[in-house]
């Protein structure tokens, strides 16, 4: 479905393009006219129409399952697009041989969409109770009422420390744990979630990710219903073994992202990263 989505995005890019500068659409068409004023109004406007649909499927790619209705519609778009062009060809505008290729390309979008939206019946019709997206999870991670954050470090300059002091400064109680610290940022830091001194109700562990397992022990060993394990630019400390150990006795898990993406006020940089990865693949869709 992914696919399908980007794939149409550049495809109307590309018809965008085109249509914008008429001189590159009659290179690609072999037309000979002199496009006029008249002819360059009405492209624009066509361009207008192509790249808002290009917007339209990049949206549909953030929620591709409950969106699928948008390739149905797009395959009737693509129907009035050959049929302008039978139109150009039987006026004499393009000549047969040009448009070939062009009506190749849409019936493959044609197939390629139809069969994305019919595999994905089922996917759609398994969705429901239990599934959630990134931006609900994490507001419901982020209204519980005690914290842990594993993996802050004495220097303060890690992931860690910065999820630690935002969540400190939106005003909710919070403590800090790393194994080979007894301080970090002028409070006091223990071993294990098993030595706080409170039970709390969710954790962020942002530690490697060889050792964000024992981490998830102490997770359910403490009583801990929420874990997000931090992911941003890199691998961070997602592990398939602990994420599955989380998923099994219960916890609702959050495997990826960063609670500074939706720490209100969000930063300048975590915005930006934040529409980056969505846009590239890289936070979960869905939340289970």
């Amino acid at each position: 479905m992914r696919a399908s989505y980007w794939v149409g995005a550049l495809a109307d890019v590309i018809a965008g393009v085109l249509m914008l500068f008429p001189e590159a659409g009659r290179v690609a068409y072999g037309t000979g006219f002199e496009p006029g004023s008249d002819y360059r109004y009405a492209m624009a406007l066509g361009a207008s129409l192509m790249l808002g649909w290009t917007v339209l499927l990049l949206w549909a790619d953030r929620r591709p399952v409950e969106r699928r209705g948008i390739l149905l519609i797009t395959v009737f778009v693509i129907f009035g697009l050959a049929s302008a062009g039978a139109y150009a060809v039987n006026s004499g505008l393009i000549a047969l041989p040009r448009m070939i290729p062009t009506w190749v390309f849409q019936a493959f979008l044609v197939m390629l969409f139809s069969y994305s939206y019919l595999r994905s019946g089922a996917a759609a019709a398994a969705k429901g109770v239990g599934t959630t997206t990134l931006a609900e999870a994490a507001a419901e991670f982020l209204s519980q009422g005690r914290f842990a954050v594993a993996g802050v470090s004495r220097a303060g300059n890690s992931p860690a420390n910065l999820i630690y002091r935002k969540l400190k400064e939106g005003g909710r109680q919070v403590f800090a744990t790393n194994p080979n610290a007894e301080t970090v940022e002028g409070d006091p830091c223990y071993r294990s979630l098993l030595e706080l001194p409170e039970r709390v109700d969710a954790v962020v562990i942002a530690t490697h990710p060889d050792t964000s397992i024992e981490v998830a022990r102490q997770c359910k060993e403490a009583g801990v219903h929420y874990v997000w394990f931090h992911r941003s630019i890199d691998g961070g400390s997602v592990s398939d073994e602990a994420l599955a150990f989380c998923r099994g006795y219960g916890a609702f898990v959050i495997p990826g992202g960063c609670p500074m993406m939706h720490l209100a006020p969000v930063d300048f940089g975590h915005r930006c990263m934040r529409s980056v990865l969505n846009l590239t693949g890289r936070l979960p869709k869905e939340i289970t």
